[in-house]
Order: structure tokens, then sequence, then C-alpha cells
């Protein structure tokens, strides 16, 4: 099957995409992204990773997802997203959500209602 993008997420340094497929009516998710590293002679390198698939999209959500900025979220996979959003929340120090992220996670969940 197409891989779907879900999400697209950023933070300093790099940024993911969480992604998807489905195949026989089985979802799998996995992580891609890129992240700035430093070479040998100090200077930046932008490396590319991605995680192995797993079944379920909380499983394929980065620690601390919730503290990075959206950037984009597929339509279909809102709902989930913001479900597993509060989850996030419950069990991050409140301090260490940066108000304009928060306001931006929940622009994206009130523009989809």
């Amino acid at each position: 099957m197409d891989k779907v993008i879900i999400a697209e997420v950023g933070l300093e340094g790099g940024g993911l995409k969480l992604c998807g497929c489905q195949s026989n009516g089985v979802w799998l998710f996995w992580q891609e992204g890129t992240s700035m590293d430093m070479d040998e002679n100090d200077d930046e390198v932008w490396r590319s990773w991605a995680t192995d698939p797993v079944p379920a999209l909380a499983l394929a959500l980065p620690e601390k997802w919730c503290e990075m900025y959206p950037i984009r979220v597929h339509k279909d996979f809102v709902a989930p997203l913001h479900h597993e959003y509060v989850r996030c929340q419950d069990t991050q120090n409140s301090d260490a959500m940066e108000r304009h992220r928060h306001e931006s996670w929940l622009k994206v969940f009130a523009a989809q209602r």
C-alpha cells in the first residue's frame, strides 16, 4: 500500500514525519526524520533515519511528541492524535509544555471539528 503521512512535527535541530500504511485492513506506523549532527570536522551534517513499523499509532509516537511543533496533520488522524495528545499531556510536566506549541496543537484539533 501507499505510505500516508499521518503528521509532521518540528523541533530545533530536526523534525519527523509520522507515517503509516494499510494492508489487508491492518495499519502499520513508523517515524521518518532528519536530525542535525556534527561530523569529525565540526561541520553540520543532516542525517535521515526511520524507525521500524509498529501496529499501533500510540506505539509509533516519539517520547514527548506533544512538546514538538505541529507542521501538518492528516485529516483522518486528527481525532486519534487528539486522544493521544490528551494522554501525553497527562504524563508530561505542565511547565515543560511551551505555551505556543500547546496552542498550535489546539488549533490543529479545533480546525477539524
